[in-house]
């Protein structure tokens, strides 16, 4: 009993002499397995770090001061700009669009193959059709006449009507109807007059048309009949009265012409209506007679000898209540002279 007692006793001793070896954590190095290492033997575990330093010694030491910084690197190189953001919904509505003026140009396309192969093959059946910038061509075409056309065919045409004396022109022929042979002017539509006077004639409209005057004769000349259509909307004021003339259109070589349009008598004084006894006031020769109401005389100029207008003058237009508009309308001839 006592041999074991004191067995006891010595083992404990043993046990605590290596207990007196702890680390900073309290933990005896004897018997925590984290602070042993595999022995050489590759079995059993020994209390020292690889080099062989005890563990109580292998504590790692204060932080040291801070290194010297390095040397700066290289600046790097600039990167390219962004491009502008893509607006999606917008080049979405771009692409239809263009897609839109392809479908577009493709139908115009289409329909300028059908209107040369309807005139080639017409052409190939004895038809007279000019095309406009054929010069060869005009000394045959006088006047729109001479085109055998139909209303799909209207359009503008180079006419010689006096071959060797006036250079070729060009003119529009309308083939709705009656063929014609127009020719317009920078007067064309009605026409406010601002100006305020009252004398007569007092405001002068000069006309200028699209060709010159040697041109438009030589084709009034080559046609059977040619008209202008001439108005004037009035308000509280008038055209004639009695031998005065407030108003007048001037013939191709600047003579003042004192009837109205639709006068087929060419009687000085008169208009259409004072012809036919159908003016809004009894025993006048128009409707622009002073009256209050707005009203208006019109009609055609016939006389192919001294067509086509060249100027419109008003007047009676002083006072604040009147007011006055005119309208002429190209010149158009019909028919051809043989001769």
């Amino acid at each position: 009993m006592n041999q074991v007692i004191f067995a006891l006793l010595c083992f404990v001793a043993i046990w605590c002499v290596r207990c007196q070896q702890i680390d900073s954590e309290n933990n005896c190095p004897g018997y925590t397995i984290q602070n042993y290492i595999l022995g050489p033997d590759g079995y059993t575990m020994q209390p020292r770090v690889s080099d062989g330093t005890p563990i109580h010694q292998s504590r790692p030491g204060k932080i040291g001061p801070r290194g010297v910084q390095g040397v700066k690197g290289e600046k790097g190189l600039k990167g390219e700009p962004s491009g502008t953001p893509i607006n999606l919904a917008s080049e979405i509505q771009m692409l239809k669009r263009e897609m839109q003026e392809m479908k577009f140009n493709q139908q115009m396309l289409k329909m300028e193959v059908d209107e040369t192969k309807a005139l080639l093959e017409k052409g190939g059946g004895g038809n007279n059709q000019v095309n406009p910038s054929d010069s060869n061509t005009s000394d045959n075409i006088f006047t729109c006449d001479d085109i055998d056309g139909d209303e799909n065919d209207s359009g503008t045409y180079l006419l010689s009507p006096d071959p060797g004396n006036v250079e070729p022109f060009n003119v529009r022929c309308n083939f709705t109807g009656t063929t014609e042979t127009v020719i317009e002017h920078d007067t064309m539509g009605e026409i406010e007059i601002t100006t305020k006077c009252g004398p007569r004639k007092c405001y002068k409209r000069p006309v200028r048309y699209d060709v010159s005057m040697q041109q438009i004769v030589a084709l009034i000349n080559r046609s059977s009949q040619c008209r202008q259509f001439i108005k004037y909307r009035c308000k509280g004021n008038l055209i004639f009265s009695g031998s005065t003339y407030y108003a007048t259109w001037l013939s191709r070589d600047g003579t003042h012409i004192h009837y109205w349009g639709g006068a087929t008598s060419r009687r000085d004084g008169y208009c259409a209506c004072g012809e036919t006894g159908t003016c809004r006031r009894a025993n006048t020769k128009c409707n622009c007679d002073n009256t209050r109401q707005e009203t208006s005389d019109e009609g055609y100029l016939t006389n192919k000898d001294i067509l086509p207008v060249t100027g419109m003058q008003f007047g009676d237009l002083d006072d604040s209540s009147e007011a006055g508009w005119h309208t002429l309308g190209p010149l158009r001839c019909t028919g051809r002279n043989h001769n």
